[in-house]
C-alpha cells in the first residue's frame, strides 16, 4: 500500500466510525406544509395509563444512569395496544443501541416499532435513522443505505449526515460511482464545511482510476480546508501521478513554506519535484537542510542521493563531499570512485587521486576506468611516472585497453618534453 492509499484509508476509516451527528432538519420550503400535515396526521395518540406510568419511571431511572434497572422495568411490560407496544419497543431499542454488543436486539425492537407505523412523525423518523445508523455500525452497508433512503423519503429532511453515510456505505461496498452523488448532496446541505464528503468523492474517483476528477476533488479540499496539511501533500501526490510536476511543485512549495511538511517522505517528495522541474540545486539544498537537522535519516542511500543531486546541479565540490560521506558510511569503493570523478570535475586532481586509490582499495566493478582516471589526474598534476604506471594498469583491463593505448604515447611525449624519461 503506497502513501497515498494509506492516507485515503485513514480518512475513510474515520468517516466509517462517525457517530450520528445532530443536524437541524433541512426541510425544503416547498415541503414544509406537507411535513406539518404529516405531523398532525400522526399525532394525538397517548400511552395507556399503566404503560405511561412505567415509561415515566423508566425514563427517570435512565436519566439517573440506572440503565439496567430501567431496562428490566421496560422488559417486564406487556403492552396490548399497537401504539403502546411500538413506543415501548422504540424506548428499549434506543437503550440497547447504546450498549456495546447489543445491536441485534436493538435492531429487532426498533424495526418492530417502525413496522407498526403508529409513532408520531418525529419519533418514527428518528427510529428509521437509528436503524440505518446501527446497520452502518455493524457494517451491513446495503441495509444501511436502504434505511437512510427510507428516512430521507419519510422525513423530507435533506439531512447531510444521512447523505454522508449513504456515500460512505456505497464506498465500503465498492460502489464508487454511486458514492459520489450523495457525497455532493452532503456538501450542499452541511451548514458548516465538512471535509468528509469531499474525501469520499476524491477516494471514489481515485478507486475508479479517474485521476483528473480525483485531482479536482483534492483541489476542492485544499480550497475549502487550507489549514489541513494533509490535503496540500495529497494534492502534490495527485499532480505527480498525472506527471503535472509544475503544479505539483507549486502545491508542495506552498505546503513547505507554511510548515506543513513534517515527514522525511514529504521532504523527499518536494526534492523530487524540484528535480523533475529542472531545479536540482533547490532539490539538493532542501535535502541537505533536513539531513543535517535529522528529519531525513543519515543513511548511505540518503547521502548518496544528495551527492547525486548536487552533481546534477553541477555543484561538484558539494557532490564530492557527500559521495565521500556515503563512501565512509558504506565502505563502498563505487562511492569513492564517484567522489574522485567529482573532484576531477572541480579540478582538485591531487585529492581525486586519493579518492580513486581508496576506490581501488575497497573494490570497484570496473578497475580500468579508475586507473584511467588516476592517469588523467596525474597527467594534469605533471606526475608523469605515476600517470604512466596507471595507464599501463588500465591497459590490462579489456574494457579500457583500447582507450588506454592512446594515452600511453600522449603521456610519454609530455614527459619527454619536460625532461622526464619513462
Amino acid at each position: 500500500m503506497n502513501v497515498l492509499q494509506k492516507m485515503l484509508t485513514g480518512s475513510l476509516t474515520a468517516i466509517a466510525l462517525l457517530s450520528s451527528v445532530s443536524v437541524e432538519a433541512k426541510v425544503p420550503a416547498d415541503k414544509l406544509e406537507e411535513v406539518e400535515k404529516l405531523k398532525k396526521q400522526r399525532g394525538g395518540q397517548a400511552l395507556g395509563p399503566r404503560v405511561g406510568k412505567k415509561i415515566a419511571a423508566a425514563y427517570d431511572m435512565y436519566s439517573a444512569d440506572q440503565v439496567t434497572e430501567a431496562l428490566e422495568m421496560l422488559l417486564e411490560l406487556e403492552p396490548k395496544g399497537a401504539f403502546d407496544k411500538a413506543y415501548v419497543d422504540r424506548f428499549i431499542g434506543n437503550m440497547y443501541a447504546a450498549i456495546e454488543g447489543k445491536a441485534d436486539i436493538a435492531l429487532e425492537r426498533l424495526i418492530n416499532a417502525k413496522e407498526a407505523d403508529v409513532l408520531p412523525f418525529n419519533d418514527h423518523s428518528l427510529t428509521i435513522k437509528l436503524i440505518a445508523d446501527l446497520y452502518l455500525q455493524e457494517r451491513k452497508y446495503a441495509e444501511a443505505v436502504k434505511y437512510y433512503n427510507e428516512f430521507l423519503d419519510f422525513s423530507l429532511d435533506e439531512n447531510p449526515d444521512a447523505y454522508l453515510k449513504i456515500a460512505n456505505a456505497y464506498y465500503e461496498m465498492g460502489q464508487f460511482k454511486n458514492a459520489i452523488e450523495p457525497a455532493r448532496k452532503a456538501i450542499q446541505f452541511f451548514e458548516k464545511p465538512n471535509q468528509n464528503p469531499y474525501i469520499i468523492i476524491m477516494a471514489s474517483y481515485f478507486e475508479m482510476k479517474m485521476n483528473k476528477e480525483a485531482t479536482k476533488a483534492v483541489e476542492d479540499l485544499v480550497k475549502n480546508f487550507p489549514e489541513n496539511p494533509q490535503w496540500w501533500v495529497q494534492l502534490g501526490s495527485f499532480y505527480m501521478m498525472s506527471e503535472d510536476y509544475e503544479r505539483g511543485l507549486s502545491a508542495m512549495e506552498l505546503a513547505y513554506r507554511q510548515g506543513y511538511l513534517e515527514k522525511a517522505s514529504q521532504i523527499k517528495q518536494l526534492a523530487q519535484l524540484y528535480a523533475n522541474n529542472g531545479i536540482p540545486y533547490k532539490a539538493a539544498v532542501v535535502q541537505e537542510k533536513h539531513l543535517k537537522e535529522g528529519l531525513i535519516e543519515k543513511t548511505k542511500q540518503a547521502v548518496a542521493t544528495l551527492a547525486s543531486t548536487y552533481r546534477n546541479a553541477k555543484e561538484f565540490k558539494k557532490a564530492a563531499q557527500y559521495y565521500g560521506e556515503a563512501a565512509k558510511l558504506s565502505d563502498d569503493g563505487e562511492y569513492f570512485k564517484d567522489q574522485g570523478n567529482m573532484l576531477m570535475a572541480n579540478e582538485e586532481f591531487s585529492t581525486a587521486v586519493t579518492a580513486f586509490e581508496k576506490a581501488l582499495e575497497k573494490g570497484v566493478e570496473r578497475e580500468g576506468n579508475v586507473y584511467m582516471a588516476i592517469a588523467e589526474a596525474n597527467y594534469y598534476l605533471r606526475n608523469w611516472k605515476a600517470a604512466d604506471k596507471a595507464i599501463k594498469m588500465a591497459m590490462k583491463d579489456k574494457r579500457t585497453a583500447k582507450s588506454a593505448v592512446g594515452w600511453v604515447s600522449y603521456i610519454k611525449d609530455a614527459a619527454e618534453r619536460n625532461g622526464v624519461s619513462l
